[in-house]
């Protein structure tokens, strides 16, 4: 067992044979940076979003797509970021661009990428939502929110690019199955960890925002004490979510998190169900980032 996040052994080993790969590009190590900073703002994002030519073009792409309905075209990325998308969403977008460039999952072809952002960037939506609504939830975890949902399940993207063969049986067998909770089960008698452990100590050697760290190594063990209410809200978020996709006689139970969050259940389910116009933007934003 590590003494960091107390998984297991294996859990460590994966993510280290990850660690000996390139290191993480220098956008994102940079934009991590800014986490900490509240009074960031677009100018200093686009000083790092240029350093990534990508990056930088597929953030001008959404900008100027139909979604946002522009009169005229965004051309200085600058301006797309203070004028259209916003800092925080593109700080958060960043990041996840800059953290799958490590990884490569085309060998797994059970992993279905562009499922992965739309269920990552749904998950985002709703922490965002549910932490707006705790009014015990501090600022700075509030701000982590929308990114914490958003890179909740790395680990999975993680294990798709060490063992491909292997994730991809898992995957194709949870796919067999109509049960909540049992991706997790299968990763365990595969691999004795599972995504969830596996994103949590991405997350502690990345050196992630220990808000963020927290509450991953919370989801991946719920059972010990959570020291960030980001924790209890992307527990929540990502239950909520999943939920979404489940025959209502196997939905999990969001009373747990209702009420230590003092969110009424109902209302915590209601907010991971997106309008037409927010599952356009998030489709256009699991576009940008699948291709």
């Amino acid at each position: 067992m590590t003494a960091a996040t107390g998984i297991s052994d294996t859990a460590a080993n994966l993510a280290k044979s990850i660690m000996a790969l390139p290191p993480l590009p220098a956008t994102a190590q940079e934009i991590l940076t800014c986490f900490g900073d509240e009074f960031i703002d677009a100018g200093r994002v686009a000083s790092v979003v240029e350093g990534d030519a990508g990056i930088c073009a597929k953030l001008l792409g959404l900008a100027n797509s139909a979604y946002f309905g522009l009169s005229e075209p965004v051309n200085d990325i600058e301006q797309a970021i203070s004028r259209v998308l916003g800092v925080d969403t593109v700080r958060s977008l960043v990041l996840a661009m800059a953290i799958q460039h490590s990884f490569n999952s085309k060998k797994c072809p059970a992993f279905d990428v562009g499922r992965f952002w739309l269920m990552s960037l749904m998950t985002a939506e709703c922490c965002k939502k549910v932490a707006a609504a705790d009014e015990s939830c501090e600022v700075a975890e509030r701000d982590l929110a929308y990114s914490a949902g958003l890179c909740h399940n790395l680990g999975l993207m993680a294990l798709t690019h060490i063992e491909a063969d292997r994730s991809c049986q898992v995957l194709m067998h949870n796919d067999e199955k109509v049960e909540s909770g049992s991706l997790t089960r299968w990763f365990q008698e595969e691999f004795q960890t599972d995504h969830k452990v596996m994103t949590a100590e991405l997350a502690r050697l990345w050196s992630l925002p220990a808000p963020m760290i927290e509450a991953y190594r919370y989801r991946s063990l719920p059972k010990t004490p959570c020291q960030h209410r980001l924790g209890l809200v992307v527990s929540a978020g990502v239950t909520a979510v999943q939920n979404e996709e489940l025959p209502v006689e196997q939905r999990l139970s969001l009373h747990p998190w209702s009420e230590v969050l003092g969110i009424p259940a109902d209302d915590i389910q209601s907010m991971a169900a997106l309008g037409e116009r927010q599952k356009d933007r998030v489709q256009s934003l699991a576009g940008r980032l699948t291709h």
